[in-house]
């Protein structure tokens, strides 16, 4: 059974294979595409179908996960790609052009439905609390954007997406308050995502450069991915970069407290998104917690939820799978 899975998003798109085995998910035939390099989805699958899917077979069901707001439900779901000039997506007419069940589903909605398919593995723990078994969980993670959503408890686990990461920033001090101006005379507002995304590090990178002026920082900021370059001046013990890294853990500890004291969710807070899980040593750093848990007067009600980091590969695979098999199931054609 062939169930074809794409993790959509406005830099890169991850297609692959998906099958489960002892309840466990399997994925093969796995490509990284850039994303930009294609007009369309459905031009990207159909080239990814003839180059890579074995023997060019039957596909039994696609599961699309996607950088933006997907609208509707089911055969009648549409959704655009919120980074990428390309053509809404409609989940009925790619059923169709492929021949296939076709699901859509934000990619942070994606991410919230894999949480019960996550393995202890999986996950690295900063703040350990026992969750409450009937309690919300929230799931926040900063890549090229910033994606934000809720999961209702098991066993219905039922997912509300949102874009948290549109709503404005909120400056905890005032070199963060100088930061948000400097972004708000550039770009008309700033928003958490302008901070919290590849695109944010190097937006501190830049200011910071402006009082400190560092050749390396500077050269950073000419790569191709000037995040990962920071992170690895980061690592390689460059004080400058370290700061930018720094300054951004703590920015998204605060923004991940704001998002917790709204939704409080005693199930389980779970950072994911591509940049997180490369900078796992700074998150677990005690300034992380400090800033999360810096909310008078709500210090102990922060102490009281739990905090987890998603280190799975490949966690939008792997929530576009549950969600496609689902789908399916409900439909009588369980893969």
């Amino acid at each position: 059974m062939n169930l074809v899975v794409a993790d959509v998003g406005g830099t890169k798109t991850l297609v692959a294979v998906a099958r489960e085995e002892d309840r466990v998910w399997r994925f093969t035939h796995r490509e990284r595409l850039v994303s930009g390099d294609y007009a369309s989805l459905p031009e990207l699958l159909r080239q990814w179908l003839g180059s890579q899917f074995p023997g060019n077979g039957e596909i039994d069901g696609l599961g699309l996960a996607v950088a933006g707001p997907v609208n509707g439900s089911g055969q009648a779901a549409t959704a655009r790609v919120t980074n990428l000039d390309w053509p809404s997506l409609d989940a009925g007419e790619l059923g169709r052009r492929f021949d296939a069940p076709t699901v859509l589903i934000n990619d942070f909605a994606a991410i919230g439905a894999g949480l019960d398919a996550l393995g202890p593995e999986d996950t690295v723990t900063l703040q350990s609390i026992e969750p409450d078994s009937d309690g919300l969980r929230l799931v926040v993670g900063a890549g090229t954007g910033l994606g934000t959503c809720l999961v209702g408890p098991p066993p219905d686990s039922r997912i509300h997406a949102g874009e948290g990461g549109h709503a404005d920033f909120s400056p905890a001090d005032a070199w963060q308050s100088a930061l948000a101006e400097w972004v708000r005379k550039a770009e008309g507002r700033c928003t958490r995502e302008h901070l919290l995304s590849g695109r944010g590090i190097a937006r501190m990178a830049n200011f910071l450069n402006r009082e400190i002026s560092d050749p390396d920082l500077e050269a950073a900021l000419e790569t191709d991915d000037p995040a990962a370059t920071i992170g690895q001046l980061a690592d390689d013990g460059h004080h400058p970069a370290l700061q930018v890294i720094q300054r951004f853990v703590s920015i998204y500890a605060g923004q991940l407290g704001d998002l917790a004291l709204t939704a409080l969710p005693r199930g389980g807070i779970f950072i994911a998104g591509g940049i997180a899980p490369r900078l796992v040593e700074h998150f677990q750093a005690p300034a992380f917690l400090h800033a999360f848990r810096d909310k008078v007067p709500m210090q102990e009600l922060m102490k009281g939820l739990p905090l987890h980091l998603i280190v799975h590969p490949e966690p939008g695979l792997l929530g576009a799978a549950v969600t496609a098999h689902r789908a399916m199931a409900t439909a009588g054609e369980r893969p």
